[in-house]
């Protein structure tokens, strides 16, 4: 069942203040700051790998990190070597301090981030039973969503609006573009939110080609697979489930996203919903 109840405050504080430790917003500290910090290769989906430059002579390095990209920085790790893995449960931006005893680096190092692209603007789709001249496919770009019509197979959509049952209810599903009536080659693959909106597992999608949106739904994960390398991943939210306005025969689908490149191949998103 993939309806979500009372957990959600809980995981949500979780998922935001997942990194332990003090609020450290300001320095007064005289060492060098770390240079050349940077998110290593080897890190995918929920794994945040930063690597830096050594400072000679320190006893350690303070890692700190911005969950989605906002407020003050909150300690995530204390090492003593030059690289430090996080079990990220949102996305945000990092950064690292030396230290040596009281003493620590006078400003942070230039920071890192693991921030999706949050592409500006609603769209909205529709399943076939509202009017021929609306949209029901759409292609989710990097920086610009696109919609187009399911119907066209010169239109490389990613999803489409699809009604299983009949028209005039709010039954309405998502299909992956290489399913069903629309079918052309592109693959999407789903997996609900489960209360957790900052990231999802990237081991956890269902290869199944369709999924049942309902009223209640505020997000869902959809990956988008490459033919070779990293998956791109997607967060549709502030989903909306209405009647379609003007034949009231069809359902629309209006939401938001946000988009993680295939760089890393992150499953990490904002903590919106």
């Amino acid at each position: 069942m993939k309806k979500l109840g009372i957990l959600f405050m809980a995981v949500m504080i979780a998922a935001i203040a997942g990194c332990a430790g003090d609020d450290s917003s300001s320095t007064t500290g005289d060492l060098e700051v770390v240079q050349n910090l940077e998110i290593d290769a080897s890190s995918t989906g929920r794994t945040v790998v930063l690597v830096w430059s050594e400072v000679a002579d320190v006893e350690g390095y303070k890692v700190y990190f911005k969950a989605d990209a906002s407020g003050n920085w909150v300690e995530a790790g204390d090492v003593t070597t030059t690289t430090f893995t996080h079990a990220a449960s949102v996305a945000g931006e990092y950064s690292v301090m030396a230290y040596d005893g009281d003493d620590t680096s006078s400003a942070y190092a230039t920071a890192v981030s693991t921030m999706p692209n949050i592409v500006t603007g609603t769209y909205k789709i529709y399943d076939q039973h509202a009017p021929a001249d609306y949209y029901s496919g759409f292609q989710f770009g990097e920086n610009q969503g696109t919609p187009g019509y399911a119907s066209d197979t010169s239109f490389d959509k990613d999803i489409y609006a699809y009604d299983e049952t009949g028209k005039g209810d709010l039954d309405v599903w998502l299909y992956s573009a290489n399913f069903g009536q629309y079918a052309t080659d592109r693959q999407s693959n789903f997996l609900y939110p489960d209360g957790v909106y900052g990231n999802c597992d990237p081991a956890a999608f269902t290869t199944s080609t369709t999924y049942e949106l309902y009223t209640s739904d505020s997000a869902v994960f959809i990956e988008l697979p490459y033919n070779t390398g990293n998956s791109a991943y997607v967060k549709m939210y502030e989903l909306q489930i209405t009647a379609e306005p003007t034949s009231n025969n069809g359902t629309e689908v209006s939401f938001r996203y946000e988009y993680q490149p295939n760089t890393h191949g992150f499953t990490l998103f904002t903590s919106n919903f």
